[in-house]
């Protein structure tokens, strides 16, 4: 079955701006969207019940009230352990409701991300990667933790793939940019709070001709409407900036499904552990 944020993925593009606007809250907000009516939630937006109504028809359902109990049925089951949760997190909780909180808000992440998918923009992602001549992967805050660990696995899989922190900084990675064209990927990681350098080097790579792969938070991504392939992770978080775990597990999704499609993946794998033996400490040895 074809999930709610997919559909609307599929459609917002093609959408007018009061229904971007709606499409925006559902995707930001879903648990609030599903328990509020039709009149909350566009005086909330400041739009009208048939902008709503219009919304509901174009992702496929008749109107908004099939639209907002499949909204019930698919989002609370994800986020209703978060919410109990927050309850429970008080200046009275024990060090054990947090951890809970924490993770249940991870687990919830990942399951509206892993939601979101469609089978084309996975395909699309894939095939950048495995299509590019050269890769940069850059982001910064935690973003760049983000880009280490996607340029590090990447590495294990095929060759000419680097990051931000090889070229000394946004300064430094601007200068690649000249070398690069429309052969060659860039791979751009952000999300809240958008780092304004994130933002500006991607749109100098698209002025270079140079596709770009976002891996953000949604459509209102300043990121977003400057890449050719986006990849939308939930990362809201209540105990800090962002679901670094949602980011990663995304991350290693992409580079798994990246493998699966590489031929030589497997010799890849065993030239790469051969040559970490030697660094390697192996218990009982």
């Amino acid at each position: 079955m074809i999930s709610i944020a997919e559909r609307i993925h599929s459609k917002y593009p093609h959408m007018t701006g009061a229904l971007q606007k709606f499409a925006d809250f559902v995707l930001a907000e879903p648990v609030k969207v599903a328990r509020i009516s039709i009149h909350e939630a566009v005086k909330d937006l400041d739009v009208s019940v048939a902008s709503a109504n219009r919304f509901a028809r174009a992702i496929g359902y008749s109107g908004y009230a099939e639209f907002r109990t499949e909204l019930i049925r698919s989002f609370e089951p994800a986020f209703d352990p978060v919410k109990r949760l927050q309850v429970q997190v008080s200046r009275t909780s024990t060090s054990l409701d947090v951890f809970r909180a924490s993770m249940s808000e991870d687990i919830a992440n990942v399951q509206t991300t892993m939601d979101g998918l469609s089978d084309e923009r996975a395909n699309q992602a894939v095939d950048a990667v495995l299509a590019a001549k050269n890769i940069i992967v850059f982001g910064l805050d935690n973003g760049a933790s983000c880009a280490a660990i996607l340029c590090n696995e990447l590495q294990r899989l095929r060759g000419n793939v680097t990051s931000i922190a090889n070229y000394g900084g946004a300064i430094g990675v601007a200068r690649q940019f000249t070398e690069l064209g429309r052969d060659d990927l860039a791979i751009a990681i952000a999300f809240p709070n958008y780092i304004r350098d994130v933002i500006q080097l991607a749109s100098l790579a698209r002025a270079h001709g140079t596709r770009v792969l976002a891996i953000t938070d949604s459509h209102q991504s300043p990121l977003a409407p400057l890449a050719d392939i986006n990849l939308f992770c939930r990362a809201e978080r209540q105990f800090g900036s962002m679901s670094n775990a949602a980011a990663i597990t995304l991350i290693e999704a992409l580079v798994a499904a990246v493998a699966h499609r590489t031929k030589r993946a497997v010799e890849l794998a065993e030239q790469y552990t051969a040559l970490e033996l030697p660094w390697l400490e192996r218990p009982g040895q």
